[in-house]
């Protein structure tokens, strides 16, 4: 958006004073709407430098209203020429992009002349590689395997999403596409230029413009050369999965991706092809007694220490140095990697005591290290990478030292969401634990808030940003974001998605000691005008107590009262109105989130764990472990029927565990049925939405980091996970991992699980995200039943919901961890009685007589059923 503000040239240039300075010789590039100047553009001039120069000419005309004209070589007509990249006339002059690398750039002048200059280098793709989505197949893998000798997997199949086509006019052929990989050095240096006039994009599109206007732009006095703090500058946003407004926007902010940087996953990539489990059935983690071999399953493990998989994960590395050029190889593990390979060779590599983030950091790490050490002796300037992450995120115990070839990437390096300031002291510590054995400086990977799985915390943090990006100049080669990056410029959550990258990308390029506060100051200023002292405010606040408003109303109302100020402050449908609308749109979730904690959960059911299984649960079903037979009743809870909470025909029985590292949550669901009667299985494969038509048990889970997670197991152990805060179409993505088994009996059928939980939140696609809960912060859930029968349906539930359906949050029951037991008076009748009966059977007077006691101050109430009274004859 343009600012209809007329500014004199001298205030424009003191706004960047530190960049340019007036030419003393008076030459002028636009005189009072006249133009003065001419861009020069080399007859060979790459992609990107065709696309610099037409930005110049573009926005020039923008501040100035005056088009200057775009040539090969220079004219007699124009007195200042503005060079755009490396021409004859520039190196003519002792000009050229020598030693500017990673996007740097130079702006320098001279009498008569401006030259804006950086790398400009053109990718070109190496095959073979898929030119779309269709060719990515069979096609190419065959191609690949031609290519390398190799049965293993294609590690380029997403390559064209990282093209589009240039503008027709800019185009030297019909099909001619800008890369993302194309270095861009004299785009950068354009982008320079215009901030120092007072451009800035904080948005994609118009509305994100801010462009003053004047009549006059002197030739300035300047040589100045421009570096980032880092090499790699990449957010997850592919230049084929984007509009052109979007494109443009992170490509003004200055973002590099760097071609042949293998960062996630390199050995799921490396074994994902199906006839690998057949062929080498050895190279996949054994579990329970059978290899992880399973067809169709997304994420298969492996055997770290089988030889065979070893020789070909350096083989894979070796082809694709040699084939295409890499510049690094993943070897890192499939995603939810959580559990060693059970075979004997595997026996003792996990360490338990190393906690969830290092329980299999020296397995990983040492095979890591020996395919690293293998691959040095014949490719010794080539990377080996591996994540940092899950449970390998810690520095390993048995490594000294890593070889000069292992890149560590860590994942949550900078943890900007930790916005507190005792916070980002484990963050610092883990940074520096990994640079005492490595002398590689390391890269970072984030997961920034998706507004695609609903976030609705206000985490704008520039100041944590900022810093956090600061602390690791110096240490860390560079960085790869993900979040939900906007796709199109009027993308609904771009009020919020713009501020993260806005403020992460300027960072990149902060010369290292950026001044984040100067950048919010400007900020707030110039994009919501007269509203900018009150968003400043707003900002400020968000960041200190964004966390809390999870829990908190009060801070959440007042967060609302200090945007509500700053919305009355500017004219409703205006430039800086608009503006404020894309928040305002956003802070409707946290509205929301404000109206849910001011209502009463109520009376709810509550389970407790209490004692922790001595010994490893084995997951089979039959329930059968001294921890299951020896449950305790506080542990232990029946579903009732679903809408009005009475004893349902068809009794079902929930026992619940932690195990002793805290790291998963176990059920036990006894399910009784009619002898003899068979059960109504509708599918017997996993993620089929077909489960809901038959018999099923849905566990509800609402962490205290993440609301909710469903998971569904059916008789025949087929499972469907997803996460219910995800949008419909991303929401079947997420995976529990969840180790699940089920047995059938004559009279009943039993469900065992074993939820993995996690308390980091670097991989919102898998395992269960939250804390272990205590009685002051509890979970909320519920255990769900349906029994379909063609004579009539039966649904119960542990928190009845009092409507026809699961899915009531408010109703969800608490689960917490209780340490040692003691008799806890429950709020609900149900288990009241199943205390009651226990302590009866037991001879147990005093907890017959608090049980009881307990239960006739219900009935008082009106909180029982005529049924449950008439169990104990009141």
């Amino acid at each position: 958006m343009i600012v209809k503000t007329t500014l004199i040239v001298a205030a424009v240039f003191m706004f960047c004073l530190s960049i340019v300075q007036v030419n003393a010789s008076g030459a002028m590039i636009v005189d009072e709407g006249e133009v003065r100047a001419e861009i020069i553009l080399s007859d060979t001039a790459s992609r990107s430098t065709r696309l610099a120069a037409n930005e110049l000419q573009t926005y020039l005309a923008k501040l100035s209203g005056a088009k200057l004209a775009i040539r090969s070589k220079p004219s007699d007509g124009a007195s200042v020429k503005i060079y755009v990249g490396e021409s004859p006339g520039l190196k003519e002059l002792g000009v050229t992009a020598d030693g500017l690398e990673y996007g740097a750039y130079r702006i320098v002048s001279g009498e008569g002349w401006l030259a804006l200059i950086g790398d400009d280098a053109d990718f070109t793709p190496i095959e073979p590689w898929a030119k779309s989505n269709s060719g990515r197949g069979e096609k190419l893998q065959a191609e690949w395997e031609k290519a390398s000798g190799l049965s293993l997997g294609v590690p380029n199949g997403g390559l064209y999403k990282y093209r589009q086509r240039m503008p027709l006019s800019l185009a030297k052929q019909e099909r001619e596409y800008l890369w993302q990989f194309d270095e861009r050095g004299s785009y950068n240096a354009v982008c320079g230029y215009l901030r120092s006039l007072g451009v800035r994009w904080y948005l994609p599109g118009e509305l994100g413009e801010i462009v003053p206007q004047m009549a006059s732009i002197p030739l300035p006095k300047v040589d100045r050369t421009v570096r980032p703090d880092f090499e790699v500058r990449q957010f997850n946003v592919r230049f084929a999965t984007v509009d052109e407004e979007v494109m443009r926007w992170s490509m003004r902010l200055g973002i590099r991706h760097s071609y042949g940087l293998m960062i996630a996953h390199g050995l799921h990539t490396m074994t994902h092809p199906e006839i690998l489990k057949k062929q080498h059935p050895d190279w996949f983690a054994l579990y329970g007694g059978q290899r992880d071999t399973q067809t169709g399953k997304r994420l298969n493990h492996l055997c770290y220490s089988n030889r065979e998989l070893f020789d070909a994960t350096v083989e894979w590395a070796r082809a694709q140095f040699d084939i295409y050029g890499y510049e690094s190889v993943s070897i890192m593990p499939p995603d939810a990697y959580i559990s060693v390979c059970q075979c004997e060779l595997c026996s003792g590599q996990q360490i338990d005591k190393m906690g969830a983030r290092g329980k299999l950091s020296n397995h990983v790490w040492n095979f890591v290290n020996r395919v690293a050490r293998e691959v040095g002796n014949t490719h010794p300037h080539k990377r080996i990478v591996c994540c940092a992450y899950g449970a390998n995120t810690n520095p390993p115990s048995n490594l000294k030292q890593l070889e000069p070839n292992v890149e560590v990437v860590i994942v949550g390096g900078r943890r900007p969401r930790n916005s507190l300031p005792e916070q980002r002291v484990a963050i610092q510590a883990l940074r520096s634990s990994w640079l005492e054995i490595t002398d590689r400086p390391i890269l970072v990977f984030e997961n920034y808030p998706f507004t695609a799985r609903k976030t609705y915390l206000p985490a704008f943090v520039a100041r944590t940003i900022g810093d956090s990006i600061n602390a690791t100049k110096g240490v860390s080669r560079g960085e790869d974001i993900w979040l939900s990056f906007p796709r199109v410029h009027d993308d609904p959550n771009i009020g919020f998605n713009h501020f993260q990258v806005y403020f992460t990308a300027r960072m990149w390029w902060g010369g290292g000691d950026a001044d984040v506060e100067t950048m919010l100051d400007e900020y707030c200023r110039i994009f919501y005008g007269a509203a900018g002292p009150s968003m400043k405010v707003f900002f400020e606040y968000c960041e200190v107590n964004y966390q809390a408003m999870e829990s908190d109303k009060q801070k959440i109302d007042t967060l609302l009262e200090i945007f509500s100020a700053a919305k009355a402050s500017v004219m409703p449908g205006s430039t800086h109105g608009r503006r404020l609308q894309l928040i305002d749109r956003y802070l409707d979730a946290l509205r929301n989130k404000g109206k849910q904690l001011q209502q009463k959960r109520g009376l709810v059911t509550k389970l407790r764990t209490v004692r922790e299984p001595k010994e490893p649960i084995v997951i089979d079903g039959k329930l059968n472990e001294t921890y299951w037979r020896d449950c305790l009743s506080s542990s232990t809870g029946n579903l009732r029927e679903l809408q009005v909470g009475s004893q349902p025909i068809f009794g079902t029985t929930v026992k619940v565990g932690w195990d002793r590292s805290g790291q998963a949550l176990y059920f036990g669901i006894r399910c009784d049925e009619r002898v003899g009667e068979s059960l109504n299985i509708t599918t017997t494969k996993n993620e089929d939405e077909s489960i809901w038509y038959g018999d099923a048990i849905e566990i509800e889970l609402d962490t205290d980091s993440h609301s909710y997670y469903q998971i569904v197991v059916n008789p025949a152990g087929a499972l469907v996970d997803l996460d219910r805060a995800a949008g419909k179409d991303s929401r079947f993505r997420w995976e529990s991992q969840a180790e699940v088994a089920t047995h059938i009996a004559q009279d009943h059928w039993n469900v065992e699980i074993r939820i993995p939980v996690t308390d980091d939140e670097n991989d919102p696609l898998n395992q269960v995200i939250g804390r272990k809960p205590s009685q002051s912060l509890p979970w909320h859930f519920n255990i769900c039943r349906q029994r379909i029968r063609e004579n009539g349906s039966e649904y119960s539930a542990f928190s009845p919901t009092g409507t026809a359906g699961f899915h009531v949050p408010m109703k969800f029951a608490h689960l917490y961890d209780g340490g040692s037991h003691t008799f806890e008076v429950d709020p609900t009748a149900s288990d009241l009685l199943t205390e009651f009966s226990a302590a009866n059977k037991l001879m147990r007077r005093k907890q017959y007589d608090r049980a009881l006691t307990a239960f006739v101050a219900l009935a008082k109430n009106g909180a029982a059923t005529d049924y449950q009274l008439s169990l104990i004859h009141i």
